[in-house]
C-alpha cells in the first residue's frame, strides 16, 4: 500500500491544468481554461479547468473533480492506479508499506496486466540488445532501416526470439501469473500447452496516451507463406485497436505545440518521421480511421494532415476517414506522396527540410480532393456521377461551419458541374436529418447523465436548512441579474465568471439553481445574457417571480445585515467587480463549512468500517478544504470558526 506521505506529496504536486492538458486541448479564457470534454461528444466546448481551485468540470455531462478524479474517470483507473500514474508523471518515488512482490499479488487485474506488459517490453528490449540472436536479426533490421539507438529506446523496440516459450519461461520464473499472462495475449494455449504468441519477430510496443504499454505488434523478417507480415496482440481489457493511435504518447506534446497532427499508416512511418525531427505524427496502423481515434487527436489539436501513399490503395485509405474527421469538426488536409513513396522512404531520401516543404506545398483540401477524384472516375456515366455527387454532398453536410459549407458548395459546384442551388438543397436535407438524430441522441445522453447533476437527497435536505446559504445564494443571483453581461476579465463576462466559479456546486435553493442553469444554457447556446431578463421568454412561474423580486427590490437592509449574513450593502464607492468577487468569496466560505461537515462524517464512517483508503482520501480532502477556508477567511477578514 502507498504510504500517507507519498499520497500527500502527490496531492501537493499534481496541478489540474498539467494533468488535463495531457488529454485535452485547453485554451485560456480569462482566469479559467476551456476545451472539448473528453467524457462525451460535443462540438461547443463546455469543459472547464479552474487552476485556482485545482478542479475541472464539464457543464455538458456534469463530470467534475480534482486531478485524481480526472485520471480515474478518464483512464478507468482505481485510486491506487491514479496515484501511481501521477507519481510517474511528476517523478515522485513511491513509498509502500508492502514489498513489490506482495504488491504484485495485491494489485487488481487491470494493473497486473499493465505490469506484465511493461515487463514484456523490457524482456523484448533485452533480447534485442543483449543477445546474439537479437543483435544479428532484430537489431540489424532496425539499423538497416536507419533507426538510431535513441529512437529505438524512445519507442522501446525489441525482438521476440525464435523460441517456443522463452517469454513464458522467463515470466513464470519472475513470479508472473500464468492466467494473467494468457489474458495479455502474449501467451497462447493449444492442446493444453502454453506457448509464446510472438516468435522470431521484431517488436513494436503500443502505448496508450499516458505512455503505458498496452499491446504489441510484431513484424516477421523471414519470408513465410504461412505467416502474415504483421501480427498484433488480440484485443484485451486494456487494448482496443480502434481507440488508439500508434505513437500518440510520443507525439502528443509536439501535436499540441505545432497545433497540427500528421497521420500516416504504418509504425515505421511514424518512427522515421519522429527521428527526422517531425514528432507530431501518429499512425492508424493500417486500419480505417475511427471516431475514437479522431477524438483522440482532437484532445490536442483541431488540425489533421493525412500523409498517405500516392497510389490507388493510399488514396482509398485516405478517403475512408474523411467523413469521420469532418463530423468531429476538425480541419483536414491531404498530402499524397509521389508514386512508390511512403513517409518512411520519402524522409530518408529527401531529408526533413524537403519533406516539410513538400507537405506544406502539396496540402489539398480533403473535400475538394474527394470531388476532383470522384469526377475522374465516372467515365461520363450519369449513374456514377449521381453517386459521386451524393457522396460529396453527405461530406459537406457534416461540416458545421456555415461559411465553410458555402465555400465548399461553390467550389464543388464548379467541379461536378451542378448548380449551387441543387447542392444547397441536398445539403440542407441531410443536415435536417442529422439534426433530428443528434437531438434524439442528446436527449438519451441527458437522461443517462442525470445522476451527475443531482446531489444526494439527504445532503440537500441537510444543507438547505442553513439560513446563511439562502442569503448568499440570493446575492449571487442578484449579481448575475445586475452585472451578468458586463466584463469581468479580458474575454470573460461576469456571468461566465460566476458559472465557472460554481463548477462543482449545486445551489441548495431549487429556484436559484434553475436560474443558474438558465445562464449556463444561455452560455452554451451563445444567447446574450441580458436576454434572460426578458420575462416574456420565461415559462417557469417560480423563476419569473424570483427574478421580478430581485430586479425590483430596493435592498433596504438593516444595519446588522452584514453581522448576521456577511453580505456587503452596496454603496456608491463599490465597483461591480468588487461586488462580484466579495459575493462569490462569502458564498464559497459558507459552502466550505458545509463541505467540511460532510467530509467529517465520511471520515467517521470509513474509520468505523476499517476502510483505510477512503479514510486517508477523506482526511486529505478535509485538509484541502480547511486550507481553502483559511485563505478565504484572511481575504474576507473574518474569524475562522473552530472545527
Amino acid at each position: 500500500m502507498i504510504t500517507r506521505d507519498t499520497i500527500l506529496k502527490i496531492l501537493d504536486t499534481a496541478q489540474i491544468e498539467d494533468v488535463v492538458r495531457d488529454f485535452v486541448n485547453l485554451k485560456k479564457s480569462g482566469s479559467i481554461l476551456k476545451g472539448n470534454c473528453p467524457f462525451h461528444q460535443e462540438k461547443t466546448p463546455s469543459f472547464v479547468v479552474n487552476p485556482n481551485k485545482n478542479i475541472f468540470k464539464c457543464f455538458g455531462c456534469g463530470v467534475g473533480g480534482d486531478s485524481f478524479t480526472f485520471i480515474m474517470e478518464h483512464e478507468k483507473f482505481s485510486f491506487p492506479e491514479a496515484l501511481r500514474y501521477l507519481a510517474n508523471k511528476y517523478h515522485i518515488e513511491i513509498e509502500e508499506t508492502q514489498t513489490s512482490t506482495e504488491d504484485k499479488q495485491a494489485q487488481d487485474e487491470k494493473e497486473s496486466l499493465m505490469i506484465i506488459l511493461s515487463y514484456a517490453a523490457k524482456f523484448y528490449q533485452h533480447q534485442l540488445s543483449e543477445t546474439e540472436e537479437g543483435k544479428a536479426i532484430g537489431l540489424s533490421y532496425f539499423k538497416e532501416r536507419g533507426f538510431l539507438e535513441d529512437t529505438i529506446q524512445a519507442f522501446q523496440l525489441g525482438y521476440a526470439p525464435d523460441s517456443y516459450d522463452s517469454l513464458l519461461k522467463d515470466a513464470l520464473k519472475n513470479g508472473y501469473n500464468n492466467e494473467l499472462l494468457l489474458k495479455t495475449g502474449l501467451i497462447k494455449e493449444k492442446n493444453d500447452k502454453a506457448y509464446d504468441f510472438f516468435r522470431d519477430r521484431v517488436m513494436f510496443p503500443i502505448h496508450n496516451v499516458s505512455g503505458k504499454v498496452i499491446a504489441f505488434a510484431g513484424r516477421i523478417l523471414r519470408k513465410s507463406e504461412n505467416q502474415p507480415k504483421y501480427i498484433n496482440t488480440a484485443e484485451t481489457e486494456l487494448y482496443h485497436k480502434s481507440q488508439i493511435l500508434y505513437g500518440i504518447s510520443q507525439a502528443k506534446a509536439a501535436i499540441r505545440k505545432q497545433d497540427v497532427c500528421y497521420l500516416v499508416e504504418g509504425y515505421t512511418d511514424v518512427i522515421s518521421l519522429y527521428q527526422a525531427g517531425i514528432k507530431n505524427v501518429v499512425a492508424s496502423s493500417g486500419t480505417a480511421l475511427t471516431k475514437e481515434q479522431v477524438l483522440l487527436v482532437k484532445r490536442f489539436t483541431e488540425n489533421i494532415v493525412i500523409l498517405y501513399d500516392g497510389d490507388a490503395a493510399g488514396i482509398k485509405a485516405a478517403l475512408r476517414g474523411l467523413d469521420i474527421v469532418l463530423e468531429q469538426g476538425l480541419n483536414v488536409k491531404l498530402v499524397l506522396l509521389p508514386d512508390k513513396e511512403d513517409p518512411d522512404s520519402f524522409v530518408k531520401n529527401k531529408g526533413v527540410d524537403a519533406t516539410l516543404e513538400y507537405i506544406e506545398n502539396q496540402q489539398q483540401d480533403f473535400i475538394l480532393f474527394k470531388a476532383s477524384q470522384g469526377i475522374k472516375e465516372i467515365d461520363h456515366d450519369p449513374i456514377k456521377k449521381t453517386a459521386v455527387i451524393r457522396d460529396i454532398v453527405e461530406s459537406i453536410a457534416k461540416v458545421n461551419d456555415g461559411i465553410k459549407r458555402q465555400v465548399y458548395i461553390k467550389h464543388c459546384s464548379d467541379i461536378v458541374d451542378v448548380s449551387e442551388a441543387v447542392l444547397v438543397n441536398e445539403v440542407n436535407k441531410i443536415r435536417t436529418q442529422l439534426f433530428k438524430k443528434n437531438k434524439e441522441l442528446q436527449q438519451e445522453e441527458a437522461d443517462a447523465l442525470t445522476q451527475y447533476v443531482n446531489i444526494p437527497e439527504e445532503h440537500s435536505q441537510r444543507v438547505a436548512k442553513s439560513p446563511p446559504l439562502y442569503y448568499q445564494e440570493k446575492d449571487i443571483i442578484r449579481i448575475l441579474i445586475e452585472h451578468g453581461d458586463q466584463p469581468m476579465e479580458e474575454g470573460l463576462s461576469v456571468a461566465e465568471y460566476i458559472i465557472f466559479e460554481l463548477v462543482d456546486i449545486t445551489l441548495n435553493n431549487p429556484v436559484f439553481d434553475k436560474i443558474i442553469k438558465m445562464y449556463l444554457n444561455a452560455y452554451q447556446e451563445e444567447i446574450p445574457f441580458d436576454e434572460i431578463k426578458n420575462l416574456n421568454y420565461i415559462a417557469d412561474t417560480e423563476v419569473k417571480q424570483c427574478l421580478i423580486e430581485i430586479m425590483t427590490s430596493p435592498y433596504e437592509l438593516s444595519p446588522n445585515w452584514f453581522a448576521r449574513h456577511e453580505i456587503v450593502v452596496k454603496d456608491a464607492n463599490r465597483t461591480y467587480k468588487t461586488d462580484v468577487v466579495s459575493g462569490m468569496k462569502r458564498f464559497q466560505y459558507f459552502k466550505l463549512m458545509e463541505a467540511i461537515k460532510i467530509v467529517d462524517e465520511k471520515i467517521r464512517t470509513s474509520d468505523k468500517e476499517g476502510n483505510f483508503e477512503e479514510m486517508v482520501a477523506s482526511i486529505l480532502k478535509k485538509m484541502e478544504l480547511q486550507e481553502k477556508r483559511k485563505t478565504l477567511a484572511k481575504e474576507l477578514q473574518t474569524v475562522v470558526h473552530p472545527h
